[in-house]
Order: C-alpha cells, then structure tokens, then sequence
C-alpha cells in the first residue's frame, strides 16, 4: 500500500503555491516511477488533498481550488486512485478505520509513504497507520519526501525511526 502526502500546487509548486515546500518538485519524478512500481506489483495506492484554510486567500476561487489540485505531474499518475481529504495534519481516525476495516489485520501488510512536508504530514499520516495497522511494516521511502527544512526532514525521519518505521531510499526497498 502506498500514500502520497499532500502533493498539491500550493504545496509543490515554487512559484504560484500559497505554502511551497522547498524541493517538492524534485521528488515528483521519483514519486511517478513509484506510482508505476507499485501498480505493477497490483497495489492499493492512496492520495491525501490536504483542505487548507484559504479564508485569509486573497486569490480567486479558481486559483484556490488550484492551489488544492494534485500537482499537474501526478494527476495523470494518479486518476485511477483515491484521494482522501483530510483538513488537518493527518489522515481522520475514521478513515483510518475504514482502511483498517477493508484491509484488516495483515503482519505482512506493507504501509510506505512519499511526499511533504516530512515534518508534518507526513509524519502524522504515518504515525496514524501505524497505529491503525499495529502488526503492518511501515516504510518512509526518504528521498521521496521532502521537510520545511532539511534539518526537520531529518529530525522528522529520525522520530520516525524510533518508533520502529522502516526509513529508507528507493534504492533500497
């Protein structure tokens, strides 16, 4: 199973984001080839839609539903797969059940995560599913997520380490 974390314009894109992470358009790519990578190996593969406040947005409603669209890259990658729309830093606890619910108790179930910002979301998605999924492995693909810096990357990876997730590169897995 795979989730990709908040990889919209606002969030990806440098120039036009209301919140740009630094790096994020870099890992698109490798974020793709994972996409491919995994539905060949047949799969589940989900996609949050962070829905950020956008009250204080002085932009249109056309450029604020922009800034909350997939990045441009991954919405021909992902059309076939589901969102899940969260409006706070993680996935909910409900649908975190009904995950749980559809999938059940799996020791071999494998849970990764890619995307940003490693310190936040990712993070919190990841700890979500890991309690969630308590017997399921839970892998950080690394050079596929990208912090606010890359100081709170590492810390991020770091925490996420000592609570007994998986941290590597592609390369690796």
């Amino acid at each position: 199973m795979l989730f990709i974390i908040d990889m919209q314009n606002d969030f990806v894109d440098n120039e036009k984001g209301k919140l740009p992470v630094p790096g994020a358009a870099a890992i698109v790519p490798k974020i793709i080839q994972e996409i491919k990578k995994q539905e060949e190996q047949g799969e589940s593969i989900y996609y949050t839609l962070d829905q950020h406040d956008t009250e204080d947005d002085e932009r249109s409603k056309e450029e604020k539903q922009w800034g909350m669209d997939l990045y441009l890259p991954l919405k021909e990658a992902l059309k076939n797969h589901t969102a899940i729309k969260k409006t706070f830093h993680s996935i909910s606890p409900e649908d975190a059940a009904e995950l749980k619910k559809e999938y059940g108790e799996d020791p071999d179930r494998l849970i990764e995560f890619v995307g940003v910002e490693t310190n936040v979301c990712v993070l919190s998605n990841a700890v979500m599913l890991h309690t969630s999924f308590p017997l399921a492995s839970i892998r950080i693909l690394k050079d596929m997520c990208v912090g606010t810096t890359p100081e709170l990357h590492q810390a991020a990876l770091d925490v996420m380490k000592s609570l007994k997730m998986e941290v590597q590169t592609s390369d690796e897995t």
